[in-house]
């Protein structure tokens, strides 16, 4: 009875998870509480306890960008103004580091490293752990044309992203990356209307992830790549969304009619459960 007293309120009322659970820790509190007076009752509190809290499916999914809408919000800014420039840099440089927004603006010039042509960063995550992410030629680009524009003198002590006021560099705020975010997401969701409006710095860490998963690349790796403390962590990328899907129903080619059945995934059964999100 108290199960489906929940799934109505789920399915009918159109509860969220949270409520639901919140429900259900009331009824065993409740039961729990009568089950002193009256030991039969205790059995109803057993029963009740094997009824597990509901899970948000929802937050199994995660919120990142598409290729395409990569290419539409770091078209969005304004190259020929110097903001344009910046935020544009920014957003290059958020995705192809995975960083943490806080990572990213703590960033000085001296976590900067060139060794002959390769350039690494160093980024301090949570828990005061450091990472080191190399990053590609063609960020390396956009890297060296920043710093020529916005740090002339090269401060080592500078930081990499700032504001200036009253004639001072200081160091720039999430509020003010969320800002800027926000004004470009509303532009790139005119030009295209499933661009998402609430579009915040984490998704391109997301997206980059997201990135590595659909190419293959283990998640052990990914891990390390985005700091993760826990591999629990990293597996909220290792789902199968419709785009992948779609790609893996195009790899399984059937010939219908009288030919014969063209099954290409013989023999790659792994590849097909890794593209579904199964493995």
């Amino acid at each position: 009875m108290v199960y489906e007293y929940l799934v109505f309120l789920r399915d009918t009322k159109g509860n969220a998870t949270r409520t639901l659970n919140l429900r259900l820790a009331a009824l065993r509190s409740f039961i729990s509480f009568c089950s002193e007076d009256n030991i039969e009752l205790g059995t109803l509190y057993v029963a009740l306890k094997k009824i597990h809290n509901f899970k948000d499916t929802s937050k199994n999914k995660v919120e990142y960008l598409t290729e395409s809408q990569l290419k539409t919000i770091f078209s969005t800014p304004e190259v020929d103004t110097v903001k344009g420039r910046r935020d544009r840099f920014f957003m290059i440089f958020a995705y192809e580091t995975g960083g943490r927004v806080q990572e990213l603006l703590d960033m000085k010039l001296e976590n900067i490293s060139k060794n002959s042509d390769f350039y690494t960063v160093k980024l301090y995550g949570k828990g005061s752990k450091t990472r080191t992410i190399p990053l590609m030629p063609e960020t390396v680009g956009h890297l060296e044309r920043y710093i020529a524009e916005f740090h002339p003198d090269n401060n080592k002590n500078e930081y990499l992203f700032y504001t200036v006021h009253d004639d001072a560099k200081t160091q720039m705020k999430a509020g003010t990356v969320d800002s800027f975010l926000k004004r470009y997401a509303k532009i790139a969701h005119k030009k295209e209307s499933d661009f998402p409006e609430g579009l915040h710095c984490h998704m391109f860490r997301h997206s980059i992830a997201m990135a590595m998963y659909k190419k293959g690349i283990p998640l052990s790796y990914i891990k390390d790549f985005l700091g993760h403390s826990s591999y629990e962590s990293t597996k909220i990328y290792a789902y199968a969304d419709d785009a992948t899907i779609a790609e893996a129903l195009k790899s399984v080619n059937h010939e219908h009619g009288d030919a014969k059945v063209n099954k290409k995934w013989k023999g790659s059964e792994e590849e097909l459960l890794k593209y579904c999100g199964l493995l």
